[in-house]
């Protein structure tokens, strides 16, 4: 590896990573958009768990999309080209897991959000989250 693949290698590593960290400040704000109450009065004024935890674990999911997208090979045939195909996936991707909470929330038998947001159910959040990740890694396999 000569001076110039190295510095190219470089700056690809800090690229991707500053991407990904971006990415996933798009996707804490994604969950605002996607939940049907106030996340942060949840989570600091209310100490909400069942909240945290569904947050936490949309990040997983999120992160794992974004691994779904960057790992392997390129998929366009320039830089920027490839950088725009993999922000609209990804927003694809968070789109696709608002499109899993509201099929989920529809498919369950009692008020999901009731329980998340007013009976603080940690159970419930638990579950949300979990949801999160396991579509997440579907999307994953599909890409």
């Amino acid at each position: 590896m000569d001076m110039a693949q190295l510095g190219q290698l470089i700056t690809q590593i800090l690229g991707w990573s500053l991407g990904g960290m971006a990415a996933l400040v798009l996707a804490r704000y994604a969950y605002k958009v996607i939940a049907p109450f106030d996340v942060n009065a949840e989570l600091v004024g209310d100490r909400n768990t069942a909240v945290g935890a569904s947050k936490g674990m949309f990040q997983i999911a999120a992160a794992i999309i974004l691994h779904g997208l960057v790992g392997g090979e390129r998929m366009a045939s320039t830089l920027w080209a490839d950088i725009a195909l993999v922000a609209g996936l990804f927003l694809l991707g968070l789109l696709m897991l608002w499109v899993g909470r509201i099929v989920l929330v529809t498919a369950t038998s009692f008020d999901f959000n009731k329980q998340i947001h007013e009976e603080d159910n940690l159970a419930v959040g638990l579950i949300e989250g979990s949801y999160f990740i396991a579509f997440a890694v579907i999307i994953h396999g599909v890409i």
